[in-house]
């Protein structure tokens, strides 16, 4: 396989040439493991000259190519016999020398894709996926962004006044509504004052557990005020033991305390009873 020929879709696939002629070739960095590969990439280079900018540099000088981004892509690993793109440490390095989405396109072995894939995701790139074409090929871009970058926010003069008018309330066209029309006739009845009696310690109208400012038994006594009084005047036991004395009644007996009785018979209690024993 050509490797010149591999090289060259490889960087037109993504767009990092232009056509002969063009003055606005891009800058593409190659990093190799090996000198000996140097020779043969700068063969490439020498030919694809009116393409792209190339330019080569050994693993061990990386740091030393540039203080700053100026290359519009990287290709790492693709020097013969190289295995410069299996140092993952690289990648922080390379996110440095990459202008804002420039590329990356790095080479490793075939099944190993995934691991490159996720550190170069984790160091930042984006639209990280393996080649299509070549296999052990993932390519990558930076942001389009640097870190610490600002831009100027401006808004729309005509906008903001805009906004500022849609406040203003002295539009003679607007309709307004009177608040009285909102009012409906129960809204004017002046409430009870009965009504608005409200607990201390809830401040509700309803009483707490130890109610003591007396709400509790007000309450109370409302409540048995709307009560209707049931008719007993033809009550009868229910259990046939309410005249039998105290020992058969049950707890809620109305006759608790009341001296056994015939159905019908008056209970009257001995003129003695309700005095004191001293």
């Amino acid at each position: 396989m050509d490797t010149k020929v591999d090289l060259l879709k490889l960087l037109d696939d993504n767009r990092l040439t232009v056509a002969q002629g063009m003055s606005d070739r891009k800058n593409v960095l190659f990093v190799v493991g090996k000198s000996s590969a140097v020779k043969e990439l700068e063969e490439f280079a020498s030919c694809n000259a009116d393409r792209a900018n190339v330019k080569i540099e050994i693993v061990e000088n990386i740091g030393l190519a540039t203080d700053g981004p100026l290359y519009s892509a990287i290709l790492s690993g693709f020097g013969a016999d190289d295995n410069v793109s299996c140092d993952l440490n690289l990648l922080p390095t390379y996110t440095t020398l990459l202008t804002a989405g420039g590329t990356l396109i790095a080479k490793t072995d075939v099944g190993t894709e995934d691991a490159l894939v996720k550190r170069m995701k984790l160091c930042g790139f984006l639209n990280v996926a393996k080649s299509e074409s070549v296999p052990g090929v993932v390519v990558g871009n930076m942001p389009t962004y640097k870190v610490g970058s600002s831009d100027k926010v401006t808004l729309n003069p005509e906008m903001k006044e805009n906004v500022v008018s849609a406040w203003k309330l002295d539009d003679n066209n607007s309709e307004t509504i009177s608040e009285d029309d909102l009012l409906e006739a129960d809204d004017l009845i002046k409430p009870d004052s009965s009504s608005l009696r409200v607990c201390a310690t809830t401040k509700k109208a309803k009483a707490c557990k130890d109610c003591s400012c007396g709400l509790a038994e007000e309450l109370e006594a409302n409540r048995l005020k709307d009560t209707p009084k049931p008719d007993t005047s033809n009550a009868k036991s229910s259990c046939g033991s309410c005249y039998l004395g105290d020992a058969f009644r049950c707890a809620s007996c109305p006759y608790l305390g009341m001296p056994a009785f015939r159905p019908g018979e008056k209970v009257q209690l001995a003129g003695n009873l309700l005095q004191d024993d001293f």
